[in-house]
């Protein structure tokens, strides 16, 4: 395993990025049917399954164009795409009307700029990284740390306590690996506690999942515990060890909220039971292990810090899923990665993955005997 994947990184991740939106499309459509029936108007039961496959197919050629693209050149022009996506980000206010300000619609289609502000401001602090008179300074290492926390900040105010914790946590993930140093870190902790304390004690913001968590921690089908996750874990009950069979699962007949995306992991285990919960565990597991292996033979400190971010990104949001599936965790309207029903998600998980296969690609490139000058 260890040796394939050293050959071949590039090819594991892409095959299990694949596999994993193939079985996130089969459950999607198996958990979607009954709920369309009851969307207004009705809709038949692939109306989920075909959107999937037309974001899937998008998703898969974007994840093979960045593949085959110099991962240099996106964090070359990384200044420009961070800045784009705070515009976006900044202009969901003025064009929603709704308490929460996530989604973008053009055209009927709609996208949450989250997503892709994940990967751009990975991109963009492996430039950072990559400028070793960056990290010396308190004042040139802070406008640096400033254009990164405003588009946090822009997510927070969606508000989005979920994502603004996993972009608070990989940016000081990557700093940290980047050489950065530990007391100008410790501006990230704090910003982190003082925002989640001011949404959740001050404005109340989820201060009603936080008692509901407590709640369900203590017993999790006592009558005020959080229903979602009582329903999910019901549903991972039922499945025992092999399932019982696709499309025969009784719990996405409106019990189980959320049954086609935060929750799909638990759709899923009902049908496919344990055996397929561990197959996806598994495959997450050799995408980590890819990863690890791909940033150890990267030829610069931006290759490193790329694929370090954005596996940590998409195995870190993976887990926080699987956490609250299991009712280890408050829910926080996170999908599973590549295998969750939602075209934001899916193309920013894939462009991410093609990005690190991208990397792989370069370390088996003659030019990694060569060492890169700097100005």
């Amino acid at each position: 395993m260890g040796n394939m994947v050293k050959s071949r990184g590039d090819m594991v991740i892409i095959s299990v990025s694949v596999a994993l939106i193939l079985i996130g499309i089969l459950f999607i459509y198996s958990s979607s049917g009954p709920f369309c029936k009851f969307m207004n108007p009705p809709r038949p039961t692939w109306y989920f399954l075909i959107k999937q496959l037309f974001w899937s197919l998008i998703a898969i050629s974007l994840m093979f164009f960045m593949y085959r693209l110099d991962y240099e050149f996106m964090v070359k022009i990384s200044p420009g795409l961070i800045i784009v996506s705070i515009i976006t980000l900044a202009i969901i206010f003025p064009l929603s009307g709704a308490h929460i300000k996530r989604w973008i619609s053009l055209g009927g289609i709609s996208f949450q700029p989250s997503e892709f502000f994940k990967i751009a401001l990975v991109v963009f602090l492996a430039r950072i990284a990559g400028k070793s008179e960056w990290r010396d300074g308190y004042k040139r290492f802070m406008p640096a740390l400033i254009l990164a926390l405003l588009g946090t900040l822009l997510v927070l105010l969606e508000p989005d306590l979920g994502t603004t914790a996993l972009l608070l946590t990989v940016t000081g993930v990557i700093l940290y690996l980047s050489g950065f140093k530990k007391r100008h870190l410790l501006v990230i902790p704090v910003i982190g506690a003082a925002a989640v304390t001011i949404m959740v004690f001050g404005i109340g913001y989820e201060r009603d999942r936080i008692d509901s968590y407590v709640t369900t921690l203590k017993d999790p089908f006592h009558e005020e515990a959080n229903y979602q996750t009582r329903q999910s874990l019901v549903s991972l009950g039922s499945g025992g060890v092999v399932g019982k069979g696709l499309a025969n699962g009784g719990q996405k007949h409106l019990f189980l909220p959320e049954r086609h995306t935060d929750f799909i992991l638990s759709a899923a285990a009902e049908e496919g039971g344990f055996l397929l919960v561990a197959s996806i565990f598994i495959l997450f597991g050799i995408f980590g292990f890819a990863a690890y292996k791909i940033a150890f033979n990267a030829v610069n400190i931006e290759g490193v810090i790329l694929v370090w971010g954005i596996s940590t990104f998409i195995l870190l949001q993976a887990s926080i899923n699987i956490g609250v599936a299991l009712g280890l965790l408050p829910v926080t309207g996170m999908t599973l990665p590549f295998v969750s029903y939602g075209g934001s998600s899916l193309i920013s998980c894939s462009i991410g993955a093609g990005m690190i296969a991208s990397v792989a690609r370069r370390s088996r490139s003659p030019r990694k005997y060569f060492k890169r000058s700097r100005v």
